[in-house]
């Protein structure tokens, strides 16, 4: 029997143990999570079979999946190096940065020990175990470091299979960079748009309850868990950093364009910004009829 430990119960670490549980219904999961609620709803719901503590159960997994915030999963790494593990066990995570997470990862590969970065490109502004859904990662890109043709990339996906993603091989530097721009930069400036806005109505009739369609679509990312964005702003700073600054330089030229009163230039500004959004929505069309014609 194939047993999977899975360290971290929130909304991913969730998802993937329904996922796992739909798809391979004999497969023994174990669960390690701080929020002792979360085990328990999950263990009530049959979503995983055993609740572990401290590693308790480590020496019994085939694969390890490290489903918490980076800065954790990094300490989950070094906490693994010195433990016993089975033999031929698979470590992988699901964290949204890769190249702090590869390199604390040395530590354990350095002692024969399999290590695959991973990060499923899916979420939920939702968290918990409660959030948690077998279709989460449907059709979604599931990025993955490391060795693309080995054994154990293979069997990874075979575990993972219920989770109908994409796979796409990528170094962590390329990882880095295109998340960064993706998802960390988004999620900084839908944080700051949350945050600007609320001091500047604050006071005026109606104050943020007024805040529509519009405001709650660019903006459902920022309710999102801050602990988990701490950890992923710290641990890509560079990247972000950089694309923060593009990305100020974009509004300060856009500023100043309205300014001038520069009708042109505007018009420029958001007709290529419509048609790229455009061809983005022509391809995710294109994708979900190749789906129906194929799937």
């Amino acid at each position: 029997m194939t047993t999977v430990l899975i360290k971290g119960l929130g909304l991913i670490g969730s998802s993937i143990a329904r996922a796992i549980r739909k798809e391979y219904p004999t497969v023994k999961i174990i669960a390690e999570d701080k929020n002792q609620d979360s085990l328990n709803f999950a263990l009530r719901n049959h979503i995983i079979d055993q609740a572990g503590h401290n590693w308790s159960t480590v020496g019994r997994a085939d694969f390890i999946i490290l489903a918490s915030p980076v800065s954790q999963i990094i300490a989950d790494l070094h906490a693994l190096s010195q433990l016993k593990l089975k033999a031929g066990v698979v470590v992988t995570d699901v964290g949204s940065t890769k190249q702090a997470v590869m390199n604390a990862s040395q530590e354990l590969q350095v002692k024969g020990v399999t290590f695959i970065g991973g990060h499923p490109m899916a979420g939920s502004h939702l968290t918990g175990a409660r959030a948690g859904r077998s279709d989460l990662f449907s059709g979604a890109y599931y990025f993955l470091v490391g060795d693309s043709q080995s054994e154990a990339v293979s069997h990874l996906e075979h575990l993972l299979a219920g989770l109908h993603v994409k796979w796409l091989s990528l170094t962590a530097e390329e990882h880095d960079l295109i998340v960064a721009q993706i998802s960390h930069v988004p999620h900084v400036i839908a944080a700051a748009l949350v945050n600007q806005t609320q001091a500047a109505l604050t006071g005026l009739p109606g104050g943020m309850d007024l805040a529509a369609g519009g405001f709650k679509s660019v903006t459902r990312i920022a309710a999102s868990d801050p602990t988990m964005w701490q950890a992923i702003m710290l641990s890509n700073q560079e990247n972000i950093s950089q694309q923060l600054g593009d990305y100020i330089d974009h509004l300060t030229r856009v500023k100043k364009d309205i300014d001038d009163g520069d009708g042109q230039a505007l018009l420029k500004f958001f007709s290529s910004a419509q048609a790229a959004r455009q061809s983005l929505n022509r391809r995710d069309r294109h994708e979900v009829n190749s789906h129906r014609i194929h799937g």
